[in-house]
């Protein structure tokens, strides 16, 4: 029997604490770590949003979003969003950020931006070829040390996605219910790169005026935790190097590509 999943807005506590349970499933946390039910309760009193995926009544997805001022505009700035492990890869996260967007729409705003950890392939690939989304801010280890079931062993760098609800590519996904962007790896410079061997090679960006940039992460950064830890180290490395350097220049990462089993973010001139 096919389970009923229904996306709504949770403002309820019993509905809020059953995000508790749920924030311990999809990311190991423990505690301290968990976003408390008293606080997603002012969230949803005060103009935020907080909504639930169910099946069949049992919260198996949420995500919350508030107010983020970005210049003279307000953003909304969509904090959490996870889907129990059981149900991933059904399209219940895609359907939780398409109710956000939505609803963000209907409340005014135009921009939503959340952070990501950008040695993740699988939320990458998600936030830019699912969704539309640019990134043009990184900050190094955002969260400080995390223990959690994902994050533990590396900085908490952060990459920032920026969804311009309204744009041609976020309407055009929406309208063709999860459609991935079919994408090519330019042609670009290459760096941080896996040689056959097995060898992490960083080759520094070198600014030339229109220049396109291929930067190279691991398809699965949780397998290489597992196997090397000190490789999945020196990769962050890079990839910091790289990001910190190339968007203080002007640059936006502006897609991902994923070609068998390796993985490029593609990183263009602003504009």
């Amino acid at each position: 029997m096919t389970e009923h999943i229904t996306i709504s807005e949770l403002q309820s506590m019993a509905e809020l604490v059953a995000t508790v349970a749920l924030q311990k499933a999809v990311w190991g946390m423990e505690d301290v770590e968990v976003a408390s039910p008293h606080t997603l309760r002012a969230i949803a009193h005060s103009g935020g949003a907080v909504f639930g995926a169910q099946a069949d009544g049992r919260l198996i997805g949420f995500c919350f979003g508030f107010a983020a001022p970005r210049a003279d505009e307000l953003w909304l700035w969509s904090h959490m969003a996870g889907v129990h492990p059981k149900y991933q890869g059904q399209g219940i996260g895609y359907r939780l950020k398409q109710a956000q967007r939505n609803w963000a729409l209907a409340q005014g705003y135009r921009w939503m931006a959340w952070t990501f950890d950008p040695l993740q392939s699988g939320n990458a690939n998600f936030n830019f070829n699912r969704l539309g989304v640019i990134a043009g801010n990184y900050s190094v280890d955002h969260y400080g040390e995390m223990q959690d079931g994902i994050n533990a062993g590396l900085a908490s760098d952060r990459l920032e996605a920026q969804w311009q609800l309204d744009s041609p590519a976020a309407i055009g996904l929406a309208e063709r219910g999860c459609c991935q962007i079919g994408q090519d790896l330019p042609d670009a410079i290459q760096m941080a790169v896996l040689e056959k061997g097995g060898a992490l090679q960083y080759r520094q960006p070198r600014m030339a005026k229109g220049t396109v940039y291929g930067l190279e992460i691991p398809l699965d950064i949780a397998a290489l935790k597992a196997r090397d830890i000190e490789k999945a180290k020196q990769w962050q490395l890079y990839v910091r190097a790289a990001m910190t350097e190339l968007l203080a220049a002007g640059y936006v990462v502006s897609a991902f590509v994923r070609e068998g089993d390796r993985a490029w973010y593609v990183l263009s001139p602003a504009g």
